[in-house]
């Protein structure tokens, strides 16, 4: 849409689900599930702010003036700051922001900043596939929250001697004590960067339906985007190895279905479906979708 020689007033309609103009003798229509770009287009129709109304409808405007100029649209291509290409689920979180009519772009920046900052392309690749599996979320930092199944004492399932701890405590058998507030970190080459192989060293994050099938104790955590390393291919991309993370919470396995036993669907569109029983990498499941037994995944 190109408006820079012509901000006149043009035809539209205003409806409770769709609001359309007609400019140039073409229709450009906004339907009220893209939040962002609905209220925006009908309050600028209502004061007459026709600039405003045709910047609004324009997608690649509305992309940039949410991002400060960030992100911008070039031959139907984003790129971060002119030079990175963003594609995936990046791009269809971005889109889900507007949709749902969010000012803030911050985290989401961040987030891109954060994951641009991975010294491997391959794990930048790989942390697609991860968070393609759910929209995790990400929080003001910019950092990914994931969950991680423990022992009941807090330390980690299983441990490796030949992993070099730089933050955390560590038992005569490797394992790494987890406790609320903790950094637990590695040196980077302590983790396995082969996505084929499942069980191998590395400190392993994942989904909430991943962390709680093993260990007796789910915790919450963040991680660094610029700290993932690999996303293994065994558990449909829903573990990942890294090099550091926090830990934030203990889930209270008695309430927790209440908030975390939903599953949102890979493109990210923030519609819920419930857990479907006996889905998942032979691991049986109750009728609520939860596992009945753990299975020895590291």
């Amino acid at each position: 849409m190109n408006t820079k020689n012509k901000v006149s007033a043009c035809p539209y309609i205003i409806s409770d689900v769709c609001i359309t103009v007609v400019y140039d003798n073409k229709p450009y229509s906004v339907h009220s599930s893209d939040k962002f770009r609905y209220d925006r287009t009908k309050d600028a129709l209502l004061r007459g702010d026709w600039e405003a109304v045709y910047k609004t409808l324009d997608i690649i405007s509305a992309i940039e003036d949410f991002s400060k100029g960030d992100i911008s649209v070039v031959n139907g291509e984003v790129f971060y700051k002119g030079k990175e290409r963003l594609h995936g689920v990046v791009v269809n979180k971005l889109l889900e922001l507007l949709r749902a009519g969010l000012s803030d772009s911050t985290p989401l920046i961040k987030f891109i900043s954060n994951l641009l900052q991975n010294p491997s392309k391959s794990s930048v690749d790989e942390l697609y596939d991860f968070l393609s599996y759910k929209s995790l979320p990400i929080d003001a930092d910019g950092y990914v929250i994931a969950y991680k199944g423990v022992m009941p004492d807090g330390y980690s399932c299983h441990g490796n001697k030949s992993t070099t701890v730089l933050q955390g405590t560590v038992d005569s058998a490797g394992r790494i004590l987890n406790t609320v507030g903790a950094t637990i970190e590695v040196e980077r080459r302590s983790v396995d960067d082969n996505r084929n192989r499942g069980c191998s060293h590395g400190l392993h994050v994942g989904s909430w339906n991943y962390a709680r099938s093993f260990g007796s104790k789910t915790l919450m955590v963040r991680f660094n985007p610029a700290d993932a390393v690999s996303v293994p291919t065994d558990c449909h991309c829903q573990k990942l190895r890294v090099c550091k993370y926090e830990v934030l919470a203990e889930i209270d396995s008695e309430t927790s279905d209440s908030y975390l036993d939903w599953e949102e669907d890979a493109g990210g569109s923030g519609e819920h479906r419930t857990v479907n029983p006996n889905k998942g990498w032979n691991n049986p499941r109750d009728s609520k979708g939860r596992f009945v037994k753990s299975v020895p995944i590291h």
